[in-house]
Protein backbone atom coordinates (compact mmCIF):
# COMPACT_ATOMS: atom_id res chain seq x y z
CA UNK A 1 0.00 0.00 0.00
CA UNK A 2 2.32 2.62 -1.13
CA UNK A 3 2.13 6.12 -0.22
CA UNK A 4 1.84 9.45 -1.97
CA UNK A 5 4.65 10.83 1.12
CA UNK A 6 6.51 7.69 0.66
CA UNK A 7 6.62 8.42 -3.18
CA UNK A 8 7.42 11.76 -2.79
CA UNK A 9 10.35 11.17 -0.62
CA UNK A 10 11.99 8.64 -2.97
CA UNK A 11 11.23 11.15 -6.00
CA UNK A 12 13.02 13.94 -4.13
CA UNK A 13 15.73 12.43 -2.08
CA UNK A 14 13.81 14.57 0.66
CA UNK A 15 13.90 12.29 4.47
CA UNK A 16 11.18 10.69 6.07
CA UNK A 17 9.71 10.74 9.63
CA UNK A 18 8.18 6.65 9.63
CA UNK A 19 6.39 6.30 12.73
CA UNK A 20 5.83 2.51 13.27
CA UNK A 21 3.46 0.64 14.82
CA UNK A 22 5.86 -0.66 17.93
CA UNK A 23 7.01 3.01 18.75
CA UNK A 24 9.45 3.37 17.09
CA UNK A 25 9.73 6.86 15.52
CA UNK A 26 12.92 7.21 12.94
CA UNK A 27 13.97 9.80 10.46
CA UNK A 28 15.41 7.84 6.84
CA UNK A 29 15.87 8.29 3.41
CA UNK A 30 13.62 6.09 1.20
CA UNK A 31 15.59 3.94 -1.18
CA UNK A 32 12.83 1.82 -2.67
CA UNK A 33 9.41 0.35 -2.30
CA UNK A 34 7.08 -1.96 -3.45
CA UNK A 35 3.93 -3.22 -3.02
CA UNK A 36 5.01 -5.28 0.40
CA UNK A 37 7.58 -3.26 1.85
CA UNK A 38 9.68 -0.22 2.39
CA UNK A 39 13.69 0.17 2.01
CA UNK A 40 15.87 2.94 3.32
CA UNK A 41 18.39 4.33 4.84
CA UNK A 42 18.38 5.24 8.58
CA UNK A 43 19.35 9.01 9.43
CA UNK A 44 17.90 8.55 13.23
CA UNK A 45 15.80 6.61 15.05
CA UNK A 46 14.67 6.18 18.48
CA UNK A 47 15.75 2.53 18.72
CA UNK A 48 19.46 3.33 17.42
CA UNK A 49 20.55 0.34 18.95
CA UNK A 50 18.34 -1.63 15.92
CA UNK A 51 20.82 0.12 13.26
CA UNK A 52 23.92 -0.07 15.16
CA UNK A 53 25.58 -2.03 12.15
CA UNK A 54 25.98 0.23 8.25
CA UNK A 55 24.05 -1.06 5.95
CA UNK A 56 24.36 0.00 2.77
CA UNK A 57 21.72 -2.14 0.76
CA UNK A 58 19.10 -0.10 3.48
CA UNK A 59 17.00 -1.60 6.02
CA UNK A 60 12.90 -2.93 5.53
CA UNK A 61 10.13 -2.55 7.10
CA UNK A 62 6.42 -4.00 5.67
CA UNK A 63 3.46 -1.26 4.95
CA UNK A 64 1.74 -2.51 7.86
CA UNK A 65 4.37 -1.82 10.13
CA UNK A 66 3.92 2.08 9.34
CA UNK A 67 1.04 3.88 11.25
CA UNK A 68 2.65 7.22 9.76
CA UNK A 69 5.10 9.01 7.09
CA UNK A 70 5.55 12.27 7.13
CA UNK A 71 8.01 14.40 5.06
CA UNK A 72 11.23 15.65 6.97
CA UNK A 73 11.20 19.85 5.63
CA UNK A 74 14.48 21.15 5.93
CA UNK A 75 14.35 25.04 8.27
CA UNK A 76 16.80 27.64 7.43
CA UNK A 77 18.73 29.18 9.41
CA UNK A 78 18.71 32.66 10.29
Amino acid sequence: MPSTTIARALETGQPVRLHAEDGEVLVARILSFDDDEIRFTVITSSRPERYAVCDSTGFRRAWHEIERAVLVSTRKQR
